[in-house]
């Protein structure tokens, strides 16, 4: 079920981006985006140990796009897709993070966007917020093991959108990923850990349409 739900968001993010590439072409309507960006995820500890460790991935920089298709007036769908990499960690007492592995991030979702600069007319400084589902799927590498793990994600988002130009704005944004690592597929047995908060904290450039 887990794998069918990542699998629709998958789908419905990609037809997000089929629909505004077919906007463009067809100059049906104005409002949609494309907004390239660059900042920092913050890992939350995937598992507690005893004594205060923890295991989890160790916050590294993030690359990503999002694209937007306008459904209402001040509203959109959004289909995001970003990319991280950086070490695996066991948070040790005093020590901090001790590396075990390295741990590649992907990050995918479909999401309603509420507010922001919409169109090529509007001057100034809009805020908004999003909310949606999606999922986190984790290469991780050591001298032991290699393996994936993806589990489903709630995305929750807030930010604002300061306009530079007619079709060029500046957007920054901090997105929340809730999930919890799915041990079952990357290791073969289940252990419950963490409802972990995952934020991803990005500057970019946003492109109207």
């Amino acid at each position: 079920m887990r794998f069918a739900v990542v699998r629709a968001v998958a789908v419905l993010a990609f037809s997000a981006t089929s629909a505004a590439f077919q906007t463009v072409s067809g100059q049906a309507s104005r409002g949609g985006y494309i907004a390239p960006y660059a900042g920092y995820l913050v890992h939350g500890a995937w598992y507690d140990g005893p004594i205060g460790t923890n295991l989890t991935a160790a916050s590294a920089p993030v690359v990503g796009a999002q694209i937007g298709v306008p459904i209402a007036k001040g509203v959109s769908l959004t289909g995001n897709l970003a990319y991280s990499s950086g070490d695996l960690e066991v948070g040790l007492p005093i020590l901090g993070g001790v590396r075990v592995g390295t741990n590649k991030t992907w990050m995918y979702d479909a999401a309603i966007e509420l507010g922001g600069l919409t169109g090529k007319q509007q001057t100034g400084i809009a805020p908004f917020v999003q909310g949606g589902v999606g999922g986190i799927t984790n290469d991780i590498s050591n001298s032991l093991l290699d393996t994936r793990s993806t589990n489903l994600a709630y995305i929750a988002g807030v930010g604002v959108d300061v306009r530079m130009t007619r079709s060029i704005a500046l957007r920054l944004q901090a997105r929340d990923y809730i999930g919890r690592f799915d041990s079952q597929e990357a290791v073969g047995f289940k252990v419950d850990g963490n409802l972990a908060h995952n934020w991803a904290l990005s500057a970019g450039v946003k492109l109207a349409f």
